[in-house]
């Protein structure tokens, strides 16, 4: 194994070297489970009555909040891939990044971590509904509250779920 010497003190270069492989591992994971869960719910995934079970997966950026970010914006772009509005659905790719932010950014804030998930619910649900309106034709505000339902209950879950895991494994990594 390699290593450094800065002042007196010796450091080992492999702790930063398994980083990368561990973030890797972390984001790899983090894309499988929102895929995984994408495709064994994809009746239920898509259009206005949807219920996204892949976004209980969000809860990820709690924990680890680059990996969970990287890893859902990932497990978003293959599960949509199968979208029934077509390609425009792939944006969402780009939404997901500002929606995911707001639950990191609250993350360590106490009981605000939920209005983290509500805010994530709610850019989701505004891009879904205005992406329905663009391909079906159909009314943005009835949707955009057909789809913000299920996404905060599923982020909400998604919060609570990894909160659980972080503090029963005293999980510290940010």
């Amino acid at each position: 194994m390699n290593s450094v010497i800065e002042g007196d003190e010796k450091k080992s270069l492999g702790f930063e070297e398994r980083s990368i492989s561990i973030k890797i591992a972390l984001i790899s994971i983090t894309a499988a489970l929102y895929i995984a869960l994408g495709y064994i719910f994809q009746p239920i995934s898509f259009l206005a009555l949807q219920f996204r079970v892949a976004e209980l997966i969000v809860g990820m950026c709690i924990i680890f909040p680059f990996e969970g970010l990287v890893g859902n914006v990932i497990g978003v772009f293959f599960v949509n891939l199968t979208s029934p509005l077509g390609h425009i659905d792939l944006i969402s790719c780009i939404v997901n990044i500002p929606a995911l932010y707001c639950i990191i950014f609250f993350r360590d804030k106490g009981y605000f971590k939920y209005l983290g998930g509500l805010l994530y619910a709610i850019i989701i649900s505004l891009y879904v509904a205005i992406v329905l309106k663009i391909v079906l034709n159909l009314p943005i505000w009835i949707n955009f509250l057909y789809v913000l339902v299920p996404e905060v209950i599923l982020a909400t879950i998604g919060i609570i779920l990894f909160d659980i895991i972080k503090t029963q494994f005293n999980f510290d990594y940010s």
